[in-house]
């Protein structure tokens, strides 16, 4: 750890989604000295939140008009632009080094700016969904050209996104560093439970629609799915919908670690050609309290989801996984099996061994 090097992370739009966490938890791993360290987001409340480090809040609005959303993107990434290359500025002028992680693909602005700048920029990246392509491709023209180095969360992510330029690794996901680490669960609570769980955003290519169709295939199951959304957006999307009798949906709950822990599985219906899941962090947050899992045959989760801890299944095939669910329930000891090899795998993506990843790969690059 350097004296002499400031340490910048930028992230567009801080919420409680998978992105801003796994920064999160990339700053909780303090590789540089907390004075020395600018965390640059929107001002909205979200994991990013009472960081350890000097917050610097960055504008940013959204806009359920794609051409005002736009807009408001474009401006967000001019205004991002001019505040990082103050600070970079004032940093040159003292003779400091300066490193910026800039997670996801979108913020480009900070990209500008560092590259102008002199700086290491390191891109995060997480995803491979950004729509219409003529953005996605504008926004890796611009990693293409100014990133030092990119890190992917899966070897997945990166055989489909890789790059020329920089140079490239694959750091995975971790668990959140407050998530609780547990050595046994109790198997007869989560068994005899019967409690689907489902954790996603309110997205018709998540797999709401087949959600909702396996609860009807599964009336002896009680299906819970907790939803990233406000609660507003979540009345206006279930009006006028009928939902099973077997389901409850709530937006994002403040206890969703006790719902994995009373899972008798987790849901991931992510569906393969609307959404690529690039990791899967909800499964793995599942696993770790011995819940079997459902997950998309393509993408992240197959490099941690086998046919001992899990199904790998595209989602439209409701009547196959409700019959994997039924499997499972057949017996305690297939459960048992199941559970038991999920919670062996999460281990590999504790908090811990996270913050190792990102401790080594700072030091081995010289980075701070």
């Amino acid at each position: 750890m350097s004296n002499n090097v400031d340490l910048y992370y930028v992230h567009l739009f801080n919420d409680f989604s998978g992105s801003p966490r796994v920064l999160r938890d990339a700053i909780d791993s303090e590789v540089n000295h907390p004075s020395n360290t600018f965390v640059f987001t929107s001002k909205h409340a979200g994991f990013l939140d009472n960081v350890n480090a000097q917050r610097v809040n960055c504008f940013y609005a959204r806009s359920r008009n794609r051409y005002i959303q736009l807009f408001y993107f474009l401006f967000s990434q001019v205004t991002l632009f001019g505040q990082l290359f103050c600070y970079l500025l004032i940093g040159l002028l003292k003779r400091r080094k300066s490193t910026v992680v800039i997670n996801t693909m979108l913020p480009f602005g900070a990209g500008i700016a560092s590259k102008l700048m002199g700086a290491n920029v390191i891109y995060y990246v997480h995803e491979t969904y950004i729509k219409p392509e003529l953005l996605k491709q504008f926004l890796r023209f611009f990693i293409e050209h100014c990133a030092t180095r990119v890190i992917f969360v899966s070897q997945y992510l990166q055989s489909v996104e890789s790059f020329i330029k920089p140079d490239q690794n694959v750091i995975y996901n971790g668990l959140r560093s407050d998530f609780p680490v547990i050595s046994s669960v109790d198997g007869n609570l989560k068994f005899n439970g019967k409690q689907l769980f489902f954790a996603g955003s309110l997205k018709l290519y998540k797999g709401l629609e087949q959600l909702f169709e396996l609860a009807l295939l599964l009336p002896e199951f009680n299906v819970v799915a907790a939803i990233n959304c406000e609660t507003e957006e979540l009345n206006e999307f279930l009006h006028n919908r009928t939902i099973p009798d077997n389901v409850k949906v709530m937006a994002r709950p403040s206890n969703i670690q006790q719902y994995f822990a009373n899972s008798f599985a987790v849901l991931n219906l992510s569906l393969p050609d609307g959404w690529i899941e690039t990791f899967g962090l909800s499964l793995i947050e599942g696993m770790a309290f011995g819940s079997p899992v459902v997950a998309p045959p393509i993408g992240g989760p197959v490099e941690f989801v086998d046919d001992r801890n899990g199904l790998l299944i595209d989602s439209r095939k409701t009547q196959e996984i409700a019959d994997f669910i039924r499997y499972l329930n057949s017996s305690i000891d297939i459960w048992d099996a199941f559970s038991q090899h999920a919670m062996l795998i999460s281990q590999r993506f504790s908090s811990a061994e996270y913050k190792k990843s990102i401790k080594r790969y700072f030091k081995q690059h010289n980075l701070v």
